[in-house]
C-alpha cells in the first residue's frame, strides 16, 4: 500500500505539472478569485502573491490557512503568517511559514518547509497615485523521509528571493508585477532540482468600495502561461462572495468571506478538469494600531 501511495504521489505531480515548492498558496480569498491577486494583494498573505502589497497594510495582522489539495487526504498543506507596520516610514514587514508534505500510516514520505521574511514599502505616494515595492527572503527545506525499507533518504535546503511592484491611480486602478525566485535557486545535495521561477503580471479595477475585478498572466518558466480572472463583491457589511476562472488547466473557483470584529474567515473551492476539487480554509485576525 505504501508503494501505491508513492506512485500516486508521483502521478499527481506529473498530472498537474507541479514541482517542488510550487503553486501552493494560503489565501482562500485569492484562491476563490482563481489566484488573480498580484494587483490586489494587500493583507497578511501578501508575501505569497506580491510583497509590494505589504506597504498597504496599516495594522498588525495574523493568519492561518489549511487546504486539502485535490481532496487527497494524504497531503498536508498548512500556512501561518504575521505582519506588522514598522516605525516611521519604513513600510510593513512580515514572517511566514509553510508546511507541505505527504503522510501515510504515520510515516512522512516527503516534507517541504518554507520560512520567509517579507518587506514592502512606498517608493512614492500622493493624492492621485502610488508606487510600492516589496521583497521576500526565503529559506526552503526539503526532507525526503524514509524509503520503504527504512533508509533515510536525506534532506537539503536552499535560499530564494522574490521581488514585486504595485502601482495605483486614484486608488481605483491597480497594476502589479511579481518575480518569484529571481536568484534561480536549486535544491539537492547530489541531484540538483530547479525550483520554479515565475513572473506574474496583472491589473485590478475597483469602481467602488466593495467591488473588485482582476485579471493576471502567470508564467512559470518551462510551463504554459496561465490567464487568471477574479471577482469580489461585498454583498453586505459582514459577507463577501468571490468567483474566478483560470486557464492551463481550465479551472473554476468560488468562495465566501465572513468579517466580524477584526476576524476574517474565508473559504474557497477550486475545480480541476482531471483531479478532484481543492477545499481551502483561512482565518485572519487584525489588530488596529
Amino acid at each position: 500500500m505504501k508503494i501505491r501511495i508513492i506512485l500516486l504521489f508521483t502521478i499527481f505531480y506529473g498530472s498537474v505539472q507541479a514541482g517542488l515548492f510550487d503553486d501552493r498558496f494560503p489565501s482562500a480569498r485569492a484562491s476563490a478569485m482563481s489566484g488573480s491577486f498580484v494587483a490586489v494583494s494587500n493583507d497578511v498573505w501578501a508575501g505569497y502573491y506580491n510583497p509590494a502589497g505589504l506597504a498597504r497594510v496599516g495594522n498588525n495582522q495574523f493568519g492561518a490557512s489549511y487546504q486539502i489539495p485535490f481532496n487527497l487526504n494524504f497531503f498536508r498543506s498548512f500556512f501561518v503568517s504575521g505582519v506588522m507596520p514598522l516605525p516611521e516610514n519604513f513600510g510593513t514587514a512580515g514572517v511566514s511559514f509553510q508546511d507541505f508534505g505527504v503522510d501515510f500510516m504515520g510515516n512522512s514520505l516527503s516534507s517541504e518547509y518554507t520560512f520567509a521574511f517579507s518587506h514592502g514599502f512606498y517608493l512614492m505616494k500622493d493624492i492621485h497615485s502610488a508606487l510600492t515595492v516589496g521583497y521576500n527572503l526565503k529559506y526552503y527545506y526539503w526532507d525526503l523521509g524514509e524509503s520503504v525499507g527504512g533508509l533515510n533518504l536525506g534532506s537539503a535546503g536552499t535560499f530564494g528571493m522574490d521581488v514585486g511592484f504595485q502601482a495605483s491611480l486614484y486608488q481605483r486602478t491597480w497594476v502589479g508585477v511579481y518575480f518569484l525566485n529571481l536568484n534561480a535557486p536549486q535544491i539537492g545535495e547530489f541531484t540538483k532540482h530547479d525550483l520554479p521561477q515565475r513572473i506574474v503580471i496583472g491589473a485590478a479595477y475597483m469602481p467602488q468600495n466593495g467591488v473588485t475585478t482582476s485579471i493576471s498572466m502567470n508564467k512559470t518558466i518551462g510551463l504554459q502561461t496561465q490567464i487568471e480572472g477574479g471577482f469580489e463583491l461585498d454583498v453586505m457589511e459582514y459577507v463577501s462572495i468571490r468567483l474566478g476562472v483560470s486557464t492551463e488547466p481550465n479551472r473554476f473557483s468560488g468562495g465566501i468571506g465572513i468579517h466580524y470584529e477584526g476576524f476574517n474567515f474565508d473559504y474557497a473551492l477550486r475545480t480541476h478538469p482531471v483531479l478532484s476539487e481543492t477545499h481551502q480554509f483561512a482565518l485572519q485576525y487584525s489588530i488596529d494600531n
